[in-house]
This record gives C-alpha cells, sequence and structure tokens, in this order.
C-alpha cells in the first residue's frame, strides 16, 4: 500500500485552502478501480524464545481392578399359557339361603336309608304273610277240593253205574258181590275208605290181595261187599 509520503500531490489538502493542524487524521487514497495494488513484503515476525524440552514420559498404565461377578437371580421360567375359560358362575345361594353342610347331609341321608330300609321290611314283612295266607289259603282249598274230588269220583261213578271212565275203557263195572246188583253210597263209602286207608296200612297188601283171592278181590272189595266183573 501507498503512503503519505507516496502520494502524487506530496502534500495534505485541506479544506478552505488554509493549513490543517498535525492531528488530523491520514487518510490514504484509494486506489482507482482496476488497478492493483502493490504487495509489499511483510516484515519477518519477531522470533519467539526457545523452551527446551522435557524428556517423555510414558504414562503408567494399572491393570483394571478385577471385580467379581455379582451372582443374578435365577430368571423364573415363564407362566404357562392359561387356555380361555368361561366367566365363574356366581356361587352364592339366594338370598336368604345358605349351602347345606356335609354333616348335615350325611345325617339325612342316613335317616332316609333307614326310612326305606324300614319300609322295604314291614313290605317284605306284608308279603310274607300274604304268602303264608295264600299257602295256606291254597293248601286249604286243594285239601278241600282234593278231598272233594276224591270223595265225589269214586263213589259217583260207582253209584251212578258201576264204571269209571276207567272201568269203561275195558268193560268192567262195580256191583255187589253177594247179587251183582247196584252199589249203593254207602257201600261206594266204605270201599272208598278201604281204597285209600286200609289197602296201604300193610305194605300194600291190600292191593297185593287181588292175587291170593279167588274172585279178584281187593281188601277194600271185601269191606264194601264188591266185586268187580265184566262180560265174558
Amino acid at each position: 500500500m501507498e503512503t503519505p509520503e507516496d502520494s502524487p500531490s506530496g502534500s495534505v489538502e485541506s479544506s478552505g485552502g488554509s493549513d490543517a493542524p498535525d492531528t488530523d487524521p491520514v487518510t490514504p487514497d484509494l486506489a482507482p478501480p482496476g488497478s492493483v495494488p502493490d504487495l509489499a513484503p511483510a516484515e519477518p515476525a519477531a522470533e519467539l524464545p526457545m523452551t527446551p524440552l522435557l524428556p517423555i514420559v510414558p504414562p503408567t498404565i494399572e491393570p483394571p481392578a478385577i471385580v467379581p461377578p455379582v451372582a443374578q437371580p435365577p430368571i423364573a421360567p415363564p407362566p404357562p399359557t392359561q387356555a380361555w375359560t368361561a366367566p365363574a358362575e356366581p356361587v352364592g345361594p339366594a338370598p336368604g339361603f345358605a349351602f347345606g353342610g356335609p354333616g348335615e347331609r350325611l345325617v339325612a341321608y342316613i335317616v332316609d336309608t333307614l326310612v326305606i330300609t324300614g319300609r322295604l321290611i314291614l313290605v317284605l314283612l306284608a308279603g310274607a304273610l300274604f304268602a303264608v295266607i295264600a299257602a295256606a289259603a291254597t293248601f286249604l282249598i286243594w285239601t278241600i277240593g282234593g278231598i272233594g274230588v276224591i270223595l265225589g269220583y269214586f263213589p259217583y261213578f260207582w253209584v251212578k253205574g258201576g264204571q269209571t271212565p276207567g272201568l269203561k275203557l275195558f268193560g268192567m263195572r262195580v256191583v255187589r258181590d253177594r247179587d251183582g246188583g247196584p252199589v249203593g253210597l254207602g257201600s261206594a263209602l266204605l270201599r272208598l275208605f278201604g281204597l285209600y286207608v286200609v289197602d296201604g296200612l300193610v305194605l300194600y297188601i291190600g292191593f297185593i290181595w287181588i292175587f291170593i283171592d279167588k274172585r279178584n278181590r281187593c281188601w277194600h272189595d271185601l269191606i264194601a261187599g264188591t266185586v268187580v266183573v265184566k262180560r265174558a
């Protein structure tokens, strides 16, 4: 750059043609546009005093402290996946009610069992009594009926014609032994008594007597005075 001394006029003009005081600032002239300013070499920088270098000491590297491992708490397994369930139903009874206790229900069941057992025993006793009565009645009916059949069967046919269905099959008939006439009711009853009572008293000899008697008579024939005949 140019200094005031290098300016072309060689002097500093002041306004109004009068001399300006020395304290006025000096305004450098501006270079015309398009001109290249003169570059003056820069003054060398002042040298700094040299500081002696200290020896480089490598830093001391200490080994890292060994920290004991911290025991980790055991990791709990994840809870099992629960399937979907329906919402729980109300567990309480209706207002004013309570659930029956197990002891009370047990005693009630025992009482009911005893009542059922008692009724079954009554039914069995009634059935047994009815069976006894029915058996007795049946036996009585059978006895009376059997006696009636026995008392009525043989005397009826002996008196009526002297032929039972069995005798009629072989052409035989029961008649009085003395004259061959029909048998009366009294003789028929005596013959029946001898047939069912007397003939079997002593080893059924009364029936076997038919092989001994010349007229083929059994003991009941001898008692009633009858004989069995057929046409020759």
